[in-house]
């Protein structure tokens, strides 16, 4: 596993322009962004998450019982 670089800590305020960007982006192919999601996009640029974290949430939430 790769080691994960540091990163410039974002402002709120640039935080929530790339949200809204996010939402815009899917709002013109007509999806939206769902407060889980919005949580999850909060919780990576806090880092309070990263990626591979909020993945392996995802595929237990919706991995199929056998």
């Amino acid at each position: 596993m790769k080691p994960q670089a540091q990163k410039k800590p974002v402002t709120d305020k640039i935080h929530k322009q790339r949200v809204q960007s996010v939402a815009g982006t899917m709002a013109i192919e007509g999806l939206t962004l769902s407060e889980a999601s919005r949580r999850n996009l909060d919780r990576y640029a806090s880092g309070q998450a990263n990626f591979q974290q909020i993945m392996a949430e995802l595929k237990a939430k919706y991995q199929r019982a056998e």
